[in-house]
């Protein structure tokens, strides 16, 4: 983690700021409610922007008590599909049940 503040952005979404705490999203987004159903008295302090809720960062250092420690990546690392294996054959039945000889 890096401890340079400069490298969040001013307004982070969310899922940012979870990742940020440390908590899950869930969380994150109850608490941003609880923000928002009390005035401001407790939870994630949110902005809405359109139809969009943002955390100023300066009200989450706030919230903290001071700079914040970075995580070196606020995105999930990009999933790369594994190549596909070849699907095995299953061997001929006659009506039976016996294999087919070739």
């Amino acid at each position: 983690m890096r401890r340079d503040p400069s490298a969040l952005p001013d307004f982070l979404t969310v899922e940012e700021a979870a990742k940020v705490l440390r908590i899950g999203r869930g969380a994150a987004y109850t608490l941003a409610r609880q923000w928002r159903t009390t005035g401001g008295q407790e939870g994630l302090p949110v902005i809405t922007l359109g139809k969009t809720l943002r955390v100023p960062r300066a009200a989450l250092e706030k919230l903290c008590g001071g700079p914040l420690a970075v995580p070196d990546r606020l995105q999930e690392p990009e999933v790369v599909p594994a190549e596909r294996q070849p699907r095995r054959r299953r061997p001929r039945l006659q009506q039976d049940g016996l294999p087919l000889n070739p």
